[in-house]
């Protein structure tokens, strides 16, 4: 029994070293691989440390993700630069128009009609002045707005306001000569209008009036005098000037009705090569011409001759004639 039992302790005591051994074995493995994995760690570390003292002292080294020329280029097309004085625009009936305006701010826009009218439906403030429109707008939302000249539909312009964070603007809108010679007409026949409603008169539509228009040059281009129309001279004043260069006018008759003077001239090619009369060069910035209109011929050869018709206005002064007084002994 003893012997079984020394046996087994000798046994046992040859396990325990090679327990021992084995696990002073995994220690050592264990060891050496920490002191690897530390030992990496700082290499990596100072790698870091390298690569940040490298950039510190030189940061042009360090390389960022440029910004594509294009998108640059898009982004200053998108944005364009507003000028902080007053800025005239032409604008166009039936061209709608984007015009940037002050957010929160009283924006000032001068229109080219004598009474606007304004519609819109949107939340913005509208007032106005004369002829100028103040325009206040509590958000960024665009506006859509429409001006009319008075009453008058046939002549609208659209407008769509694009709100920002800028100083307040005031806006110049203009037109060019052919739509401005619309303009003076349909603003003229609601001037009559409203005098003949005063009178009991029966009113007459803007169309009636621009088809009057024709039938007067039409009936000049037949060589008759317009019913209404009393054939004269012309006075030194009544003159018709083109602006456009090789185009010679004179002025040879005048017709003068109640509210308007036609004028009958020659337009001759002075040029070297054919010419095509723009009657928009024959109409002035004061909007005494109405209409203006060529006949036989618009487009002329070197030397050739046409006439033109204009009609003008009537001065206001001309409406009614001086009355001589029967206590001066006038008859």
């Amino acid at each position: 029994m003893s012997k079984t039992f020394v046996g087994s302790s000798a046994e046992e005591s040859g396990f325990r070293k090679a327990g021992t051994t084995m696990s002073k074995t995994k220690q050592s493995n264990n060891l050496k691989h920490f002191n690897l994995s530390k030992r990496q760690a700082v290499v990596a570390f100072l790698s870091v440390c390298a690569l940040v003292t490298g950039a510190q002292a030189n940061p042009s080294t360090v390389e960022t993700p440029g910004v594509p020329a294009q998108v640059l280029a898009e982004a200053k097309r998108e944005t364009p630069e507003i000028p902080a004085t007053a800025q005239a625009i032409q604008v166009a009936p039936g061209v709608n128009e984007i015009i940037p305006v002050a957010v929160g701010h009283l924006n000032r826009i001068v229109t080219p009609f004598d009474k606007p009218h304004v519609r819109t439906v949107s939340q913005a403030t509208t007032q106005i002045e004369g002829n100028v429109l103040y325009v206040a707008t509590p958000d960024e939302n665009p506006v859509a707005i429409y001006i009319t000249p008075g009453e008058t539909e046939d002549f609208a312009l659209s407008l769509t306001l694009a709100p920002r964070k800028i100083p307040p603007r005031e806006v110049r809108l203009t037109l060019d000569a052919v739509h401005y010679q619309k303009l003076t007409a349909l603003q003229n026949a609601a001037g009559v209008n409203g005098q003949d409603d005063k009178s009991g008169n029966s009113s007459q539509s803007s169309q009636d009036y621009m088809a009057d228009i024709k039938a007067v040059f039409r009936a000049l281009a037949l060589m008759r005098t317009p019913k209404g129309y009393a054939l004269r001279n012309p006075t030194a004043a009544e003159t018709i000037h083109c602006s456009q260069p090789g185009l010679f006018t004179h002025t040879g008759q005048a017709l003068e009705g109640r509210n308007r003077v036609l004028l009958v001239g020659v337009a001759r090619n002075t040029g070297s090569v054919p010419l095509e009369i723009d009657e928009r060069s024959c109409a002035d910035d004061g909007g005494e011409v109405l209409a203006v209109a060529a006949w036989p011929k618009v487009m002329l050869e070197p030397g050739e001759a046409t006439e033109l018709y204009v009609a003008l206005q009537q001065a206001k002064d001309n409406d009614t004639t001086a009355r001589p007084s029967l206590l001066d002994g006038g008859r």
